[in-house]
């Protein structure tokens, strides 16, 4: 039988608290560390930045024998290339090349190379003129 005074319900009524301090963390850490766009996680950064999915992009560019060109994100990619997007993190990106690569294989079109990136639109501040940076890119060459 719990006593009144115990540990868990004086700790209780804090713990949503602390529960949004701990998301609110890893979120920041996230978006610090990893090009967690802030509109993502915790959603604590969302109303500071125009750092959202309509202004970040993936290019895919593929590379082999006689054949280099950058390829539009397929429609079957396009849920993957959004979370690419959102959270470019090195396992992330290789699983998006790897698919990137095992469809076009799947096609009859050869592959080498699969080169990803990912951008983000920025707007000046004063004159809100656009630009834009990459985020992260990788390279995943493709096993005979």
């Amino acid at each position: 039988m719990p006593i009144e005074g115990s540990w868990p319900r004086r700790w209780a009524p804090a713990l949503p608290a602390v529960l949004l301090v701990l998301v609110a963390g890893a979120q920041m850490t996230l978006a610090h560390t990893s090009a967690l766009s802030p509109w993502k996680g915790g959603g604590f950064g969302m109303f500071s930045t125009l750092d959202a999915r309509p202004f970040r992009y993936v290019r895919v560019y593929v590379t082999a024998p006689e054949r280099s060109e950058e390829l539009a994100v397929p429609g079957s990619l396009e849920d993957a290339a959004a979370a690419v997007a959102v959270l470019p993190t090195a396992a992330q990106l290789e699983r998006f090349a790897r698919a990137v690569a095992a469809r076009e294989l799947s096609h009859g079109r050869p592959v080498d190379l699969v080169r990803v990136e990912v951008w983000r639109e920025e707007f000046a501040a004063g004159s809100l003129a656009p630009s834009t940076r990459i985020l992260r890119q990788w390279a995943h060459r493709v096993a005979d």
